[in-house]
């Protein structure tokens, strides 16, 4: 049985479909986890360690998940071993959605270590968009409804079994 690895830039709604894909699945949503397994914030961790120790502790929650369905954080691509990885362990779903829509909902999120201003944020999604395009098996069109997205992943996990 696959493993379902679903990838996008932050605010694409990759949470909230990992909470209703949990009614069904056995779930692994990476960010929460860092923060109920460390204690602090992600922005927190980010101030002391710097992106990179964060990347590398991502990393390692990447490789122990036991989870059917890991949701990753927007950022998991940077590493060409997390692609590699996903690539050989499952399946790869990328939720694409358009940066005017993500910004929206992100631009007064101070919890987002990675959200500064419009143009820095425009070009991190810029730089990764063809990363994500890149790693994925499936792209799903990230206009759509949450409950469409979820849906359209649960039809790809029931493939998949």
């Amino acid at each position: 049985m696959d493993k379902v690895y679903v990838i996008g830039f932050m605010g694409t709604g990759k949470t909230v479909i990992g909470r209703k894909l949990s009614e069904r699945y056995v779930v692994d949503e990476l960010d929460e986890r860092f923060v109920q397994e460390r204690g602090q914030s992600i922005a927190d961790f980010f101030a002391e360690q710097g992106e990179e120790g964060f990347r590398a502790q991502e990393s390692e929650l990447l490789r122990n998940s036991q989870a059917r369905v890991v949701i990753t954080g927007g950022g998991i691509v940077e590493r060409v071993d997390n692609r590699t990885w996903m690539k050989e362990t499952g399946t790869v779903i990328w939720i694409d959605t358009p940066f005017k829509s993500i910004w929206q909902r992100i631009e007064s999120d101070r919890n987002r270590p990675l959200v500064g201003t419009y143009q820095s944020v425009k070009a991190l999604y810029t730089r990764r968009r063809p990363i994500y395009a890149a790693s994925a098996d499936y792209r799903l069109d990230g206009t759509k409804s949450i409950h469409e997205l979820t849906a359209e992943i649960e039809r790809i996990l029931e493939e998949k079994s």
